[in-house]
């Protein structure tokens, strides 16, 4: 039974929705998998110098054994979760357009080409994706509810300025008629009322719209302990068998299936409005996902001793150094953050792409400041190693930092072959 002190001991302004059915298939009896504590939000970001606290939020998480969904158990108001003030930006990030240009060749395999085609992006934040498609000749329509929004309007797109609803999904069709594509890329997982969104694709898909949708995949987080992923903005991490559900609840057919390595291991599924053959990848029978529930339970189990074990090596490293400098404040570095404790006595900054939205803010829940890499060279304590908190693009970012003249230590906050060797123990029964 879970305490409704949990969800309620701080005085909020709105309540959490809590999850008791599965929202992709109905089924009433989750299965309790994992529970992370309290968090702040991962976008909450204080300005230096500003003495609030942020507000923490439990993130506990539980599995659906019929769809192999998992459900963050209680869901943040998408208001709280994406306001105006939203500091991330897709532009920044290498791999995330890297993604968006091999998503963009897709849709142009599936369709012969996009050269006059209408294409929606739902969640279009800055209009990175939107403008890929236009170079190919595409018109460009976007959805978006937060001051992203002006980023993608000033790039030249039509951006809707709201949060995805059928509403917003009615007043797109009467002013543009049925889009040809509709994307979704690592936006699926963050919209919290999923029967909303399947009420405006069946007004948006017509007999050739292509629905595509990009998101974490569960199977890759099992695979490499994704669990920093369970952050607040994904109130669900989908499996193969959760879009088949979602296909036949649009009336839809998947027509493709890949596994691009996008964020550590994602999911993109093409579903079609009317009947066609799968032209790639595999169809939800070829995929093994019948153990998600167990293993997922089983990683749960062993994060507090990967927890205690890393922070204990960083400690460490302190302990010879002083606070370390850090790179890359990624969404989902706020888990490892305050499931590991880190403040300012053992980092002494985060440091960000010059333009970064996130400059001159604290890492949420601690005063670590974000600051920008044109400061680098003037760090403090410049022998000590530096820690790498995006973790799951270190190679990216392992370049970047050499390119810009970095040769010290880099240390990963995190692998999978780590958590491995700090949790044997649990594995092995001793």
């Amino acid at each position: 039974m879970v305490s409704l002190y949990t969800a309620f001991k701080l005085n909020w302004n709105r309540a959490l929705n809590l999850i008791q059915n599965c929202e992709v298939c109905g089924q009433k009896a989750l299965h309790r998998a994992l529970d992370l504590g309290d968090h702040p939000m991962c976008d909450d970001l204080v300005p230096v110098g500003d003495p609030r606290i942020p507000i923490e939020y439990p993130i506990q998480i539980s599995f659906c054994p019929v769809c192999r969904t998992a459900h963050q158990m209680f869901q943040i108001p998408k208001r709280t979760l994406f306001s105006e003030s939203y500091h991330y930006r897709a532009r920044h990030t290498a791999d995330v357009l890297k993604g968006m240009a091999t998503l963009v060749d897709r849709c142009e395999e599936l369709a012969g080409s996009v050269k006059d085609l209408t294409v929606l992006d739902v969640g279009c934040n800055d209009g990175s994706l939107l403008s890929i498609f236009r170079q190919k000749g595409a018109k460009t329509i976007g959805v978006e509810p937060t001051g992203a929004a002006s980023d993608a309007i000033a790039a030249g797109h039509t951006v809707y300025h709201d949060y995805f609803s059928p509403e917003i999904a009615t007043k797109i069709v009467a002013e543009h008629g049925k889009p040809d594509i509709v994307t979704f890329t690592n936006v699926f997982a963050h919209i919290e009322n999923l029967e909303s969104v399947i009420t405006a694709l069946r007004t948006l898909m017509g007999p050739q719209t292509l629905l595509v949708i990009e998101n974490h995949y569960l199977g890759a987080v099992l695979d490499r302990y994704q669990f920093d992923t369970f952050y607040h903005e994904h109130p669900r991490t989908y499996s193969l068998t959760s879009f088949d559900y979602i296909a036949r609840s649009l009336g839809a057919s998947l027509v493709s299936v890949e596994f691009p390595a996008r964020y550590g291991g994602n999911i993109r599924v093409v579903m079609a409005g009317t009947p066609r053959k799968n032209v790639g990848g595999l169809a939800p029978h070829e995929v093994d996902e019948s153990d998600f529930g167990e293993r997922l339970a089983e990683m749960g189990r062993r994060i507090p001793l990967w927890s205690k074990g890393k922070r204990a090596e960083l400690l460490e490293v302190v302990s010879r150094f002083g606070p370390l400098p850090a790179k890359a404040f990624p969404g989902r570095a706020a888990i490892l953050v305050k499931l590991l404790g880190l403040d300012e006595t053992m980092v002494s900054a985060i440091y960000e792409k010059p333009g970064s939205m996130k400059i001159d803010h604290y890492v949420p829940g601690t005063r670590i400041p974000i600051v920008s890499d044109d400061d680098f060279a003037d760090r403090p304590n410049k022998e000590a190693p530096l820690l790498n908190f995006a973790w799951h693009i270190a190679d990216e970012i392992h370049a970047y930092l050499r390119s810009r003249g970095y040769a010290g230590e880099i240390i990963d906050l995190f692998s999978a072959e780590e958590f491995d060797r700090l949790t044997a123990s649990h594995v092995s029964g001793g």
